[in-house]
């Protein structure tokens, strides 16, 4: 008869009867099926003593009479010492109500009366022991499965915490990238503003020329509401749109363009070729370098060197080419005067040389980064030593080093940054100690 349980398992039995030839019968009857492991005793006392030592048994079998301890007192003893294991009472027909105070109290699993039937004792214990291994299956089940779950937990109690460190890896390494970039961002700029200085050391007619172009594109772009990369690019194509001429003869340099002859006037305008060659060979200067070679282009198609017309000029050279044309016209006319005398000045290119849907944009950006040249009664001119520059004061002319390097544009309005900036150049390579500021009276009169 089988016992339900896989064949690896063998379950602990333990009879107990003062009869001897009860106990021999039960024994040679379990002991045909090798799953099965018997042990005997003859008294109830000595069924606890021995369940005392081992409590693992799976199946107890109880005889109701016995001298000293009852079936059913055993039993209870046997609940409590081993809770699991799985009790059944050998019982004559005179006890049934000891039976049914087994049950109660012993939490009996079935009750056989004497003298039983082989099959039906087999059959109650092959259930007992199944029941009993099915309690002590789970049982193990659920410890490995806790047990599981523990190192699950304690998994992925690791896997986050590991997670939580790369995150802050990857975080630190981004953030150190972020800070290269930039740094590398900003050494191209500044390296952008050197070039240009050295452009405007070139041509001395144009003082400032190319940040000044530059600032008033950036102002533009801003007020077309075009992309801050893209805006950078035209910035940086703004402080280097006169590199070509670095190239051109001094004789040329310090000719109008009226005055040149049509040699002279091929050479001048090859500058613009020859700038976005000079930037070819750098990968990050290639779209500067074409925005360079075509800001001479016209709207109309008769500017050079590719006689462009329209949307086909790059949008950088357009606005390029307004700038450009707007500041070197501010230069033929008195600074108090400057800024609406060029914007009227200029009214005629629209359309022709230059775009007539950047207009606005120009005459917007023109007042915001020129507003300086509009000087109210409220604001005095005056020169004051490096030493007493203050922070709010505006710097009233472009500011050169001793050996012409441009320092700060005019309409600067100093901050701390600036002042330092100042004051390491008068180290360096130092200048007219003193600078033409301008300072707003009223906030003077305010803060006394």
């Amino acid at each position: 008869m089988s016992s339900g349980i896989p064949a690896d398992v063998t379950i602990k039995i333990l009879l107990v009867d003062d009869e001897v030839n009860i106990t021999k019968a039960l024994r040679r009857l379990l002991m045909e099926y090798d799953q099965y492991d018997v042990f005997t005793v003859e008294s109830g006392a000595d069924a606890v003593l021995l369940l005392e030592e081992q409590s693992d048994f799976g199946v107890i079998i109880s005889d109701q009479r016995m001298p000293g301890m009852t079936g059913v007192e055993f039993l209870a003893r046997a609940r409590e010492l081993t809770p699991d294991a799985v009790r059944i009472l050998l019982t004559g027909y005179a006890d049934i109500e000891a039976s049914i105070s087994a049950i109660n109290q012993g939490a009996v699993f079935r009750y056989l009366t004497k003298p039983w039937k082989d099959e039906e004792l087999l059959q109650v214990v092959a259930e007992a022991a199944h029941g009993f291994w099915l309690v002590a299956e789970n049982v193990r089940l659920n410890a490995l499965v806790t047990k599981q779950n523990n190192e699950l937990q304690e998994w992925n109690s690791r896997l986050k915490q590991r997670v939580l460190d790369q995150t802050s890896q990857i975080r630190a390494k981004s953030d150190a990238l972020a800070e290269s970039n930039q740094q590398l961002r900003s050494s191209f700029d500044e390296t952008i503003e050197a070039l240009a200085g050295l452009i405007e050391m070139r041509d001395r007619r144009a003082p400032g020329h190319s940040r000044n172009v530059a600032e008033l594109v950036t102002a533009m772009a801003a007020k077309l509401e075009i992309p801050i990369a893209e805006s950078d690019k035209y910035r940086s194509a703004g402080l280097l749109h006169d590199i070509g001429k670095i190239a051109m003869s001094d004789s040329l340099l310090v000719k109008s363009l009226e005055d040149l002859d049509k040699k002279e006037l091929k050479e001048y305008r090859s500058h613009v070729i020859r700038g976005q060659a000079a930037i070819d060979t750098v990968p990050a200067l290639r779209d500067i370098g074409v925005l360079i070679r075509h800001h001479h282009e016209s709207f109309d198609g008769r500017g050079f060197p590719d006689k462009l017309k329209g949307e086909a000029i790059p949008l950088g050279a357009r606005l390029i080419c307004a700038a450009d044309m707007f500041e070197r016209l501010l230069l033929q006319y008195p600074e108090t005067d400057a800024l609406d005398s060029s914007l009227e000045a200029l009214a005629p290119q629209w359309g022709r040389a230059l775009d007539p849907d950047l207009r606005l944009s120009l005459e917007e950006g023109a007042r915001e980064v020129y507003g300086h040249l509009d000087i109210s009664a409220e604001i005095f001119e005056t020169k004051v030593n490096p030493k007493e520059l203050e922070v709010g004061m505006q710097l009233r002319h472009d500011l050169y080093s001793g050996t012409g390097i441009m320092m700060l544009k005019q309409g600067t309005v100093f901050d701390a940054a600036a002042i330092a900036a100042v004051k390491r150049c008068l180290t360096i390579d130092p200048f007219e100690r003193e600078i033409s500021v301008l300072i707003d009276r009223s906030k003077m009169e305010n803060a006394e």
